[in-house]
């Protein structure tokens, strides 16, 4: 799933005037009363008016009381947007041009990736996006632990946000927390998610430090078919050639060649996965013990 940061604030202002224009008089079927109980339109519009306020919590307070009433489809999936246009937009400029920043330099250097995006989160400490992109550059440099923490507590005050969940699970697989990370996955729908390709790049993870490396063969073959452009396909379908000590430096080949290649927009594409090509030095060092080295 690409992930389009920079119109971010522009979607959440064209979601406002949408409930503004489709929830003014002319759009009702009938007549407002004006002793009339607030419905749950009048209450997303009065949120995307805290959020532009810059009084993002109390926003997603008055969201999530309301979801919390709710059981009829359509309301239901409105205010879940809802909270998710205001859990992630971007109200201050600078904040927005840090975590840009950050996620510009995750792939060459993430000692400063993880320095932007701090300040980020200083600047913004209730933004999902935010949050969300720290901990996966968190589990990029080793801190599962961390970025765990910070992801269960983000997860408690939204748990509709199907993003910080898996980034949520990113952290438990990091740490091979096998119990928890299942519960996380099995919360899902993983076969409708937009997110299918990196929950199931987690399974191949699990699968195979867990040693069923046919269900993991399963799953990576499946994920060839779903896209195999994406670099950590190729990652764990050389493992496990090498688990099955079959000859065949393909996959290995393609990741190094894959990874050292990538385009920005490519790697945006793909790095909601926070070990996205980081495992090139190691099968670089493999294709060279193997003489077949990638050009």
């Amino acid at each position: 799933m690409k992930l389009n940061f920079s119109f971010l604030k522009a979607a959440f202002f064209a979601a406002f005037l949408s409930f503004q224009m489709f929830s003014s008089p002319a759009f009702s079927q009938s007549k407002a009363i004006a002793n009339k109980s607030e419905t749950y339109k009048d209450i997303i519009e009065k949120a995307y008016n805290l959020s532009l306020q810059k009084d993002r919590q109390q926003a997603l307070n008055i969201l999530i009381a309301a979801l919390q009433k709710e059981n009829r489809p359509q309301p239901v999936a409105d205010l879940r947007k809802a909270i998710n246009d205001v859990a992630h937009v971007f109200i201050s400029d600078k904040a927005q041009q840090m975590f840009e920043a950050g996620i510009s330099l995750r792939k060459t250097d993430l000692t400063q990736a993880l320095g932007k995006l701090n300040e980020a989160s200083r600047l913004e400490p209730d933004n999902t996006a935010i949050l969300s992109e720290l901990s996966r550059t968190m589990i990029a440099k080793g801190d599962c632990s961390g970025a765990q923490d910070l992801m269960s507590k983000q997860a408690k005050l939204l748990p509709y946000d199907e993003e910080l969940k898996l980034t949520a699970a990113q952290a438990y697989v990091c740490q091979s927390a096998w119990v928890e990370y299942g519960k996380i996955y099995d919360s899902n729908e993983v076969r409708k998610s937009p997110f299918q390709k990196f929950w199931l790049i987690l399974e191949v993870d699990r699968y195979f430090k867990t040693k069923n490396y046919t269900k993991a063969q399963e799953i990576a073959a499946n994920l060839k078919k779903i896209d195999g452009k994406y670099p950590e396909v190729s990652y764990w379908s050389w493992k496990l050639v090498q688990v099955a000590k079959k000859p065949g430096l393909e996959d290995a080949q393609k990741y190094v060649i894959t990874c050292k290649n990538i385009s920005a927009n490519q790697y945006r594409q793909y790095m909601i996965d926070p070990m996205l090509c980081r495992h090139v030095v190691e099968v670089e060092a493999d294709l060279k013990g193997s003489n077949g080295i990638a050009e």
